[in-house]
């Protein structure tokens, strides 16, 4: 098989007969369609692991917010408790309060973490999807040019075909 027919995947009919086509050539390199494959396979986890970070991201935002609610049902209790005059169940439920407080500020620095690694997975799929972009271009150049070549083949066949009459 030629180098341009190992580069588009094809092969002349009665060459390489025998010779197992799953995707290696005799060379050990990929067929033109393997590599696009193995392209679009990279593309699509790079677009997963884009899509788990945000969920992630998005769900300690929903925690953020559940464990403000509860900051702010605390807070009430401590006021309420204070006006009753409890100040030993005030204190507690400040406590508690503090604690998530502390907890709420984890789960955003964690959150704003995830934010930066979705931006930075953003960034690498779209180099990604462009040099995919760049290689299906090349191979569509390089597809032409066989072509073309294989007809410029066939017309000087033809030629001498009709000079030899």
């Amino acid at each position: 098989m030629g180098f341009l027919g190992r580069l588009t995947g094809r092969s002349k009919p009665g060459r390489d007969a025998g010779k197992n086509d799953a995707g290696a050539t005799s060379g050990g390199g990929l067929t033109m369609a393997d590599a696009r494959l193995k392209q679009l396979a990279a593309v699509q986890k790079m677009r997963r692991g884009v899509a788990d970070v945000s969920v992630s991201r998005q769900r300690l935002d929903v925690q953020a917010a559940d464990l403000q609610r509860a900051i702010d049902v605390l807070g009430a209790q401590a006021e309420s408790s204070a006006a009753a005059g409890d100040s030993g169940a005030a204190q507690t439920a400040l406590g508690r309060r503090v604690i998530m407080v502390e907890q709420r500020a984890d789960l955003l620095n964690q959150r704003d973490a995830l934010a930066e690694q979705e931006t930075m997975l953003i960034a690498a799929l779209t180099q990604l999807q462009a040099r995919v972009a760049g290689f299906n271009v090349t191979a569509e150049t390089l597809k032409a040019a066989q072509t073309a070549a294989e007809a410029r083949h066939t017309i000087a066949k033809s030629m001498d075909d009709l000079g030899g009459v």
